[in-house]
């Protein structure tokens, strides 16, 4: 039986890994740039909920750092600051080597973030 704590669990691992499974910050930039990208429905819905528009994701992919990586499940997790100066996360699904899908996005709370939200609080959500 899979251990499920290991599957949701972020993997802190330095952003030049040369491993074949993961994605870098300046990857997922390029399928940005050349417009390889795509808003799963959630994504939309939650950007919505908390007043951010789709060029508020674009800034933060162009410009934030990968903060978390979900190896398993093949996502990392995004933070960057909107234009605006609101922190802003955003999970992106890497499966498909040919694009990016943007899964949800979300303003980080206080209450599960420390270090600019940036790291998770212990006991946080993942």
């Amino acid at each position: 039986m899979r251990n499920l704590n290991a599957l949701f669990a972020p993997s802190i691992l330095p952003e030049s890994s040369q491993r074949t499974n993961m994605i870098t910050i300046e990857k997922i930039r390029h399928f940005i740039k050349n417009e390889k990208y795509e808003f799963y429905t959630h994504a939309i819905t939650e950007a919505k909920k908390d007043g951010v528009e789709p060029e508020d994701i674009i800034y933060v992919l162009l410009t934030g750092k990968i903060i978390e990586r979900y190896l398993e499940r093949q996502r990392v997790l995004v933070y960057g600051e909107m234009m605006n100066g609101l922190p802003l996360h955003v999970a992106c699904n890497y499966s498909d080597p040919d694009m990016i899908y943007v899964v949800t996005v979300y303003i980080p709370s206080d209450a599960e973030w420390i270090c600019n939200y940036q790291k998770r609080r212990k006991g946080g959500k993942k």
